[in-house]
């Protein structure tokens, strides 16, 4: 009689929730710190150096691509060896982040002393800004080395399981910026100059606080002088070249959006189009911080075939991104006459407004797959995707709507849910191409169902008491004879497994309403297991005293396995085994 168990979500749900809020809030950072300084520019200049702010956002969006492409790959490749429990895999690829962001920083900011002016007259056509233009470009590029160091704890220290540092890092970041923005506009009167030097220097001040837990604390990855080096460049560039590339295509759409919104509206349209960029950048924190809490989550689980696994974490992505989007548009919505007094906009900015708003749900969609795709091994269509939705789609909707005279902003919801349809599109012309083949691909996440259909896998989740755990060894050992063990084998080994669980539970001390995660498989002749809970760290083949009879299993375990590796990581206990 088959023993019934199931998977359910509460174990990714709460990993999920318990990284949401840091993640949010290190996306959150860099877009306050935009917002404040267009608000502090805006108090203290005028309109016009608010106008030379965003003609200078493509330099700092260029430096966010940087980061971006190297930060996003390399974290991905670590979360792929955390989920293979290869703990010196996943540090090399932090240092090779840590060399080529600050070799790759270097080289901007001789750039920015080199060429500020030629790259100034590219961004500005208008005579009157291309000064303000350069010094904010110029000062943006001399702190290059910082803006794209920043993204190495960004990533790195939610999988190191330091939420709480990530969090002090982007506070710092912001009271900084607030308190230079302050400072060097209204007490030293520098101008876009000061409010540039603010954004540098409060960065830099994050970069010292992100990366001393990262190198200098206990955590998984320390710093390695041997290791300090370029490795799996190739790999790295491969997988962040969708983020890399979402960047690159927004300096280009900003360029173009640029053109065609002042040409539709003129400079009141400009301002009204300033004021929605930053606020726009407020989205970024549900539209890049869902998808890059759910990176790691998502690697792990995609390295360990656990297509179960990955589509209960899609599904908290969208179901928790639509709410916050909701929850957005509200109150952007609510807002827009305090709003358009604050940033001195004459004119009506409800439409624009909430156009803003309801554009960021099917962004959220198309954001959402393309960072999935990405992860599970599909760049080129993710890469599809974001070319879509950050520039093709929503340049061509802005030029269609120019053409018709309708109000200009109207592009952005008509862009964003042309994104979203074509993401659906694409992931089922790609599903019908798989049919009839024995690794048929799911229609939308696109993920190959062959170890489930065939009864090769199996995960499930209990609670951490011993009833529970005696049942799950009771599920496993029924696995084990249904693929071929021998029932005496089997049986020795559902027992042990009892005991290393019990152990490893008591040991590490989770909440009684805490999850356990379990997944086992058989694949040519081999059994595996993969258990994750959450709690201190405890190891339980290094911790255990071999006299001790409570660890009689786990010396068991030891003899009867051909490899197991622990791997403690964003607070949770992982320990894999195969026979």
């Amino acid at each position: 009689m088959e023993i019934s168990v199931e998977r359910n979500n509460k174990f990714l749900r709460k990993e999920f929730q318990r990284s949401l809020i840091p993640v949010m809030t290190a996306v959150l950072g860099g877009t306050i710190n935009a917002i404040i300084d267009s608000a502090f520019v805006t108090r203290r200049l005028d309109a016009k150096a608010l106008s030379a702010v965003t003609y200078s956002m493509p330099v700092f969006l260029v430096l966010c691509m940087m980061g971006c492409l190297f930060g996003v790959g390399s974290s991905i490749l670590s979360s792929k060896a955390i989920g293979k429990n290869d703990v010196e895999e996943a540090s090399k690829y932090f240092h090779s982040l840590l060399f080529i962001s600050i070799v790759t920083g270097l080289l901007f900011t001789v750039m920015g002393l080199a060429l500020s002016h030629p790259i100034a007259r590219l961004l500005c056509s208008d005579l009157e800004l291309i000064s303000r233009v350069e010094i904010y470009t110029r000062i943006t590029l001399i702190g290059a080395p910082f803006y794209i160091l920043i993204y190495v704890p960004n990533y790195y220290l939610q999988l190191d399981g330091k939420g709480r540092s990530l969090t002090t890092m982007m506070v710092v970041m912001i009271i900084t910026d607030i308190l230079l923005d302050f400072v060097l506009l209204y007490i030293f009167d520098m101008g876009l100059a000061g409010a540039s030097l603010a954004s540098v220097l409060s960065v830099a001040a994050a970069c010292v606080i992100g990366m001393y837990p990262l190198l200098f604390k206990d955590g998984m990855f320390g710093f390695h002088r041997k290791r300090f080096r370029l490795y799996g460049l190739k790999k790295i560039v491969s997988y962040g070249s969708v983020s890399a590339n979402g960047t690159l295509v927004g300096v280009l759409r900003l360029i173009l959006l640029n053109r065609i919104i002042f040409r539709a509206a003129g400079n009141d349209g400009m301002a009204v189009w300033s004021v929605l960029n930053a606020l726009s950048e407020l989205s970024l924190c549900i539209l890049a911080g869902i998808p890059r809490t759910a990176l790691p989550l998502l690697g792990i689980a995609s390295s360990g075939h656990d297509n179960e696994g990955l589509r209960l974490i899609a599904g908290h992505e969208l179901k928790m991104g639509m709410r916050l989007c909701t929850v957005y548009a509200i109150v952007l919505a609510a807002l827009n006459v305090p709003l358009r007094l604050f940033y001195k906009i004459d004119g009506s900015m409800l439409l624009p407004i909430v156009c803003l708003g309801i554009s960021v749900i099917p962004a959220l969609c198309a954001s959402v797959l393309a960072s999935f795709y990405n992860v599970t091994g599909r760049p080129i269509v993710a890469n599809i995707l974001m070319t879509l939705r950050t520039f093709a789609l929503p340049v061509l909707s802005a030029w269609i709507i120019m053409l018709t005279g309708a109000p200009i902003f109207l592009f952005l919801p008509l862009g964003m849910t042309l994104a979203a349809l074509f993401a659906i599109i694409i992931s089922y012309m790609i599903s019908a191409a798989s049919k009839g083949s024995d690794h048929e691909l799911s229609p939308v996440l696109l993920l190959d169902d062959y170890l489930e259909k065939n009864g090769m896998i199996k995960g499930f989740s209990i609670r951490s008491t011993d009833e529970e755990i005696c049942r799950a060894s009771e599920v496993i050992t029924e696995f084990c004879t249904g693929h071929e063990m021998e029932p005496g084998k089997a049986m020795k080994l559902g027992l042990s497994l009892e005991e290393l669980m019990t152990v490893m539970v008591r040991k590490s001390k989770p909440r009684d309403d805490d999850p356990v995660d379990i997944r086992v498989y058989s694949s040519d002749g081999v059994f595996g297991l993969s258990i994750m809970c959450f709690g201190d760290k405890y190891d339980p083949f290094e911790s255990g005293d071999e006299k001790d009879e409570m660890n009689m299993g786990v010396n068991m375990i030891k003899k009867m396995s051909r490899d197991h590796k622990y791997l403690y990581t964003m607070g949770m206990n992982i320990l894999s085994v195969e026979f």
